[in-house]
């Protein structure tokens, strides 16, 4: 049992090198910075689209919020303490 033990390990040893990948060597171009991508078009306009879509995702946040406080007020489920309980129970 344990010269079984010892060969496989071997084995397992041996044969290590070959189930593991290796990515050197290979033909691959290096990245220079002629690569990157070339900006085009004009940034102003392009930065008031994204903060337009931004602004009203979070008008949208902020209004879904307040319905959830409002509906869970509403129905009682959270007590948000503005004024005594009317009663002690």
């Amino acid at each position: 049992m344990l010269a079984r033990q010892i060969i496989l390990r071997s084995l397992a040893a041996r044969n290590a090198g070959a189930l593991s990948r290796a990515y050197h060597g290979g033909h691959h171009k290096v990245a220079t910075m002629n690569d990157l991508p070339v900006p085009q078009g004009d940034w102003q306009e392009a930065y008031q689209k994204k903060q337009a879509k931004y602004n009203a995702v979070l008008v949208a946040g902020i209004a879904m919020l307040a319905t959830a406080i409002g509906l869970a007020k509403s129905t009682g489920l959270i007590q948000l303490n503005f004024s005594p309980p009317k009663s002690l129970d």
